[in-house]
This record gives C-alpha cells, structure tokens and sequence, in this order.
C-alpha cells in the first residue's frame, strides 16, 4: 500500500515433530527418510527463514493482488484454498473468472478487509502455506504457533512485484515460469527507461483519481512512477505518501491534462463529465473539458496496482499520455502475446475491450 529472523534451527525442529503437536501438521517423516527430506527453507522478503513443506498443495493468501501472481506462477489455481474479499471482488469482476472457474467458491473468510487474520479460520483451511504482508510479524508468530508456515511479501514497487514472484517461484517450485515473468517486467523497464519519456519538454499533467473522497496518488506511489515513466508529470506530486486526501480546490489549481480512474470502485469518466459526484465540481477541470478522464483497465486483476500485468499498463498508460512517443507497440497485440505466453488463453477482441474499458472510456483506438 512497517514494512526477524527466526533461528533456523529452531523452525526446522518445530516443523519435523508438528504431527505430534498440531492435528494440522500430516507431513510426517518416514523411518527411511532423512530428516530434512519432506522440507525446504525459504528466505521470504523480510529476509526471514521459513521451513515449510518441499511440495506446497494448499496455499492461502491474505495479500490482495497476489491470489493473481500465484496463478501466473503455478500456472493454476488448483493450490489456492483462501483468498482475501477484495480480491474475490475483483474476481469476480474480471477475466480472472474465466480463466480460473474453480476459485468461484474459493474461501474468503479467513481474513478481513482491514488484513486482520481469523486464526480458527486458517487452521480450517489446513493451509501449506500462508502468504502474508511484510508488517504482520504477529500474524506469522501466531501461525507458527499453530504449526503453519507464514512468508511474508513486500509491496509497492516494481521491484517488490518482481522479488515477491521469484519467491512463489521457490514455494511453488516453479522457478522457470517466475524468472520468465520477471524477465518480461525487466524487459518492459528497460524499454521504458530507454525512451525516456520523462525528459520531454511537454509532459501533461496526470491525476490518478481513487474513490468519490478525492483520494490521490501521492509523491511515494508507484502510481508516480509510473507517470513519470510514461512521460506524464503526477499533478498531485507535492503530495506525500502514497494515496492523500485532497480537495476539489486543490484539484482546480492543479488543473490536469489527463485523469485516470482507480479501478478499486466504481467511479466513471461519465461521473466525472456530469459531475454526479456530490459536493464536487469537475467542469472547469481541462481533463474534462478535453474529454481525457479514463477508467484504468482490469485484467487478471485491478491495473492501478502493482500487479502481474504491470507492464501492461504502463504501455496502456504510454499511448494515453505520449502517443507520438509510445507508437512502436499495438497494446492489443501485447495483451494476446502475454495472455498466451503467461495463462495459456487465446483472448477474444471483446475481453480485451472489457480488459481496456473501450465503452466505458471511450477510446476505440487502442
């Protein structure tokens, strides 16, 4: 959106004897085997180690856009058991549904929308794993107690998306699809860093808008960066953190160029052009008067974040805001490529409308 080391020993031995201990823990040591054969040891992006089992069957995710970037990985949802309600809103609205049926009734229970953990709940789930944020060491404490492994992700940079992939890599022993999605990001970076957009004369100034209460990218979001990589300036820059509350006269003054809409509600270009937001008053506002306020695209999962399909959206983001610069590539061409390489689905020109939010947006060009 903060954010240590157990003794390694000490986890290892906790979870060789924890059929005796937890009626969860089945992954007993034969009289054959030797001690460490059914176990790994990972190192998770707080740099703690983490003793699980070597074959990860049953993964629960308490991190909202990383039941998506399992999938990608593990090239499946067969070993996802619990995900958090704000990502099964999101799956529920998006292609994610088709391309993972199965997490239809997938359990979502076990954690709420502020990331607070039911513990009963987990244990029900018998979960090999627990994926978790960087700033619940409590959490993964009290799991560990109960005899199940809590790993711990980073998140807000484009940096932390790739390690934290690299890392499901490990758990789901998949190391070849990660580091082929992590080559696919890195690749993207480059070719961004090499256009350097960000030091054109004429950078529009973008406003990246969440929720009716006028919450804005600030000047830590990547959502800055993003910008500014694709040849934007943030409007909201001098704001610090990453999402603040401002006001529609500060958003006057700023007087964007370009407005992109967070895809975590409902909010509309039409919202925006009709002024159906009470209290507030866009029609002065050159993004709107220009027609340029778009609803950022959903795919796999929710864009604005940073996600598995980030450098996507840095491209849908290149032709909004420097067209002339960013016209080597056909987006839509991109979105099949990815979609077959990384999901093994064929994507129909009308997904990628609703991915893109063609209607809603009005933007038939991409």
């Amino acid at each position: 959106m903060k954010l240590k080391n157990f003794i390694h020993n000490s986890l290892i031995a906790g979870l060789l004897i924890c059929p005796l201990l937890f009626a969860g823990c089945t992954n007993s040591v034969g009289p054959n085997d030797k001690p460490n054969d059914n176990i790994k040891v990972v190192t998770d992006l707080t740099g703690t180690d983490v003793s699980m089992k070597k074959e990860i069957n049953r993964i629960a995710i308490v991190p909202i856009p990383w039941a998506s970037i399992v999938y990608a990985v593990d090239g499946s949802d067969k070993k996802i058991v619990g995900i958090h309600p704000s990502a099964k809103k999101s799956y529920e609205a998006s292609i994610f549904k088709t391309l993972a049926p199965d997490l239809e009734n997938v359990n979502s229970s076990f954690v709420d929308n502020n990331f607070n953990v039911n513990f009963e709940e987990v244990a029900k789930l018998k979960p090999d794993v627990v994926i978790i944020w960087d700033y619940q060491p409590e959490v993964a404490k009290k799991l560990k107690e109960l005899g199940i492994p809590a790993v711990s992700i980073k998140y807000g940079t484009l940096d932390d998306i790739q390690n934290g992939i690299r890392l499901l890599g490990k758990i789901l022993d998949k190391p070849e699809q990660a580091e082929a999605l992590i080559s696919y990001h890195k690749d993207s970076e480059a070719y961004f860093k090499q256009k350097n957009a960000s030091a054109l004369p004429n950078k529009p100034k973008v406003l990246y808008l969440q929720n009716k209460n006028l919450t804005v990218a600030g000047n830590e979001s990547v959502n800055q960066l993003m910008i500014t990589m694709t040849g934007g300036e943030n409007a909201a820059k001098d704001t610090k953190g990453s999402w603040t509350k401002v006001s529609m006269e500060e958003i006057m003054t700023w007087n964007p160029d370009i407005i992109i809409l967070s895809n975590f509600d409902s909010i509309t270009p039409d919202d925006i052009y009709q002024d159906k937001l009470e209290g507030q008053n866009w029609s002065n506002i050159k993004a709107v008067k220009n027609h340029r306020v778009y609803k950022a695209p959903m795919g796999i999962y929710r864009w604005d974040a940073p996600n598995v399909e980030t450098p996507l959206m840095m491209k849908w983001m290149g032709q909004l805001i420097q067209p002339d610069t960013f016209n080597d590539y056909i987006l839509r061409d991109d979105l099949k490529q990815f979609y077959n390489t990384f999901y093994h689905y064929s994507l129909t020109d009308s997904e990628i409308n609703t991915i893109l939010n063609i209607s809603i947006n009005n933007t038939p060009t991409f």
